[in-house]
């Protein structure tokens, strides 16, 4: 009979890992973290819950399973940043766009080297000892995410990963959840980023509240402020969400603009869209050349380089889910007083990778699980109860290390 073991992300934001286990099986659903492992130890981190308790994996303990693997939802930190930190030459299934991303950013020494790494074409399954895994194109604001689905010949168990009904490929979303409604699912594991606070603004908005905005919203929305700026606009995008990156370069060109980017972004975005970068600061580029024609130019503006802005005729900094996100990072209040100091206007265009709490209700509602576990939120109780109240599920609020296990299939009591 298959257990199930929540490792991690019960009541935080990120961070969530869950095992699924029977005889000498088992697989484990992403393998992030949501906590600052600054002098840190793996052993200190594990016993501070920082990492899953999963020693075997990270060379401090003998590994016993015969048939393992690790399936990653998607490239953001808090769902494969503890990958850099194992020792066993465990297999990690990725989806294939996300794969080719994480060897970018490996080569552009961004991440750290990753043994064992495998590209998984969607809905092709993968077998793991008594498991089979199936990966599922989804929306949210890394293009590779998926959505995953578990089968242990008996029952079938399913990890949203992050999502939202909002973004570009709603259709992907509608696919999965029909797949997954047909399958019966035995347990739902769904996100709850947005239970998280007391209004649904996005986590990442709190302190600076803002419209909240659709990918299509955020570009008509850029394409205003340049059209409104008379020099130089900078930007702070996310380098890994590569078709917001694309739309951006768009963005500046039906402004009659050039999109200048910083050597990260631009091999990403001509490696994972096959888009030719317009202009490379300092490599295609200079500076003075942004001096002498400010009004020709969106220029992407990474932290390491915040001091460039002085010295540039910026009338305008638009934050669009770079980093540093927000308040909670001590850069960002760095990033406020230079700009401050700089009298440079900072404006936020935030468009979130996650749903309404609406749109988890109506997720819900579509899959039709048997059980939900609300996880991904700070409050998962919240989600839990406006679950109960809108579906016919069962709702299970999981203790962290736990084993569950579930009652024999119908037929099979």
């Amino acid at each position: 009979m298959t257990q199930i073991r929540f490792l991690n992300g019960l009541r935080t934001i990120g961070g969530n890992i869950v095992e699924f286990s029977q005889a000498g099986s088992r697989v484990i659903m992403d393998f992030g973290v949501a906590a600052d492992l600054t002098n840190e130890t793996v052993a200190s981190a594990i016993a501070n819950g920082k990492l899953p308790n999963v020693p075997e994996l990270f060379g401090l303990a003998e590994d016993h399973w015969a048939h393992e693997a690790i399936f990653i939802s998607h490239l953001h930190i808090d769902h494969m940043g503890a990958l850099q930190y194992l020792k066993q030459d465990i297999p990690v299934y990725l989806s294939a766009p996300s794969y080719r991303l994480y060897q970018t950013l490996i080569a552009l020494g961004i991440e750290k080297p990753v043994a064992n790494l495998h590209p998984m074409p969607f809905e092709t399954p993968v077998t793991v000892g008594d498991f089979s895994v199936q990966g599922f194109a989804s929306d949210h604001d890394e293009p590779g995410i998926m959505a995953l689905l578990v089968g242990d010949g008996q029952r079938w168990y399913a990890h949203s990963g992050d999502v939202r009904l909002n973004g570009p490929h709603r259709a992907r979303v509608d696919h999965w959840a029909q797949v997954f409604r047909e399958k019966k699912l035995a347990m739902f594991m769904l996100e709850g980023t947005t239970f998280s606070f007391d209004t649904e603004t996005p986590v990442k908005d709190q302190q600076h509240p803002s419209e909240p905005l659709t990918e299509t919203g955020m570009q008509a929305k850029l394409l205003d402020v340049l059209q409104a700026s008379p020099q130089l606009v900078a930007i702070n995008p996310y380098i890994r969400n590569y078709e917001r990156l694309a739309g951006l370069q768009e963005s500046a060109h039906r402004a009659g603009r050039q999109m200048v980017w910083e050597h990260p972004d631009a091999v990403v975005l001509e490696t994972m869209t096959g888009l030719k970068p317009d202009q490379v600061i300092e490599e295609t580029i200079s500076r003075e050349a942004l001096r002498q024609h400010p009004d020709q130019y969106l220029l992407e503006n990474a932290f390491t380089h915040l001091n460039w802005l002085q010295d540039l005729p910026v009338s305008q900094y638009v934050h669009t889910n770079g980093e540093p996100l927000g308040d909670y990072d001590p850069r960002f209040k760095t990033l406020t007083e230079t700009l401050g100091a700089a009298a440079i206007p900072l404006t936020f265009l935030s468009c979130s990778g996650h749903a309404t709490r609406t749109d988890l209700i109506k997720l819900a509602q579509m899959v039709a699980p048997r059980i939900i576990a609300p996880w991904h939120s700070f409050h998962p109780e919240r989600e839990a109860k406006a679950l109960d109240e809108t579906t016919r599920a069962e709702l299970l609020l999981p203790e962290k290390d736990l084993y569950y296990t579930l009652d024999e299939p119908d037929g099979q009591d």
